[in-house]
């Protein structure tokens, strides 16, 4: 046989979620209406919202080996809605889009009418942007606890992390940073003088 046996050792299996912080990500095939199954059936349905909107899935992967979540697919999805509508915008002006689809489509069409959503499922796979992943815990109907990896920034790939962060995610004067590092410290006086005059 080609590969040798072990009598113990370790399995990776299972799926892996993407690790908090940021990532460099490809929009990969498969954008599509969020489906489900029927409780008695093994038809698939269209998911909704609380509110009776229609979900979309917006596949992404990590396309970095330095990452360690490298090949670790994200789901992004949105209600077709206008903070979904927002969101697939905002996503298209990440990744260099937007312009080419505003030239496109002038005027008030949204972007999950069938000719924007046709292009956009051909013209987005393949593209990349950075995002910042956040792992929620959350107990699903059953009562069992299950982890969640939510998306809670993104830019463009020519924005450097440390940018991103301090443009997005700023430190307050006086709080504790992300680790807990620097709490209750204020920033430094930028004109100490001037408290003396």
């Amino acid at each position: 046989m080609r590969a040798q046996a072990e009598d113990r050792g370790v399995i990776e299996s299972g799926f892996k979620r993407a690790e908090d912080g940021w990532h460099i990500v490809k929009f990969a095939e498969g954008i599509d209406y969020l489906k489900s199954k029927k409780a008695d059936t093994e038809e698939e349905i269209i998911s909704l919202n609380k509110q009776g909107d229609k979900n979309w899935k917006i596949p992404l992967v990590v396309e970095d080996e330095d990452d360690e979540s490298n090949e670790v697919p994200v789901d992004v999805i949105v209600a077709e809605n206008k903070k979904g509508e927002q969101v697939v915008t905002n996503f298209l002006g990440a990744t260099g889009l937007f312009a080419k689809f505003a030239k496109a489509f002038p005027g008030d069409v949204s972007v999950f009418s069938d000719p924007v959503m046709a292009k956009l499922k051909t013209n987005l796979p393949g593209q990349f942007m950075r995002i910042k992943t956040k792992q929620n815990e959350y107990k699903n109907k059953k009562g069992e606890t299950q982890v969640a990896v939510n998306v809670i920034g993104f830019g463009k790939m020519s924005d450097t992390v440390e940018k991103l962060e301090a443009d997005l995610f700023p430190v307050k004067e006086g709080k504790a940073d992300k680790k807990g590092k620097d709490a209750g410290k204020v920033a430094a006086d930028k004109k100490p003088d001037d408290d003396f005059l």
